[in-house]
C-alpha cells in the first residue's frame, strides 16, 4: 500500500468516526454548524433546526 493509499484510507476512517461522533452529539447538545449549501443552522436535541443565516 502506497503512502497516498494509506492517507486516503485514514481520511475515510476519520470521516466515518467524525460523522458518528457528530450524530451522537446532536442528540444531547444544541449545535451550530454550516451546511454544505452555506446555510448557518442551529440544531436542537429534539430534532428541530433553526436557520440562523441563509447562504448568500
Amino acid at each position: 500500500m502506497t503512502s497516498r493509499e494509506q492517507l486516503l484510507k485514514k481520511q475515510r476512517e476519520l470521516d466515518i468516526l467524525f460523522t458518528a461522533w457528530f450524530e451522537e452529539k446532536k442528540k444531547h447538545e444544541v449545535l451550530t454548524y454550516r451546511r454544505e449549501n452555506g446555510d448557518l443552522i442551529e440544531h436542537y436535541p429534539d430534532g428541530t433546526e433553526n436557520v440562523i443565516e441563509y447562504a448568500q
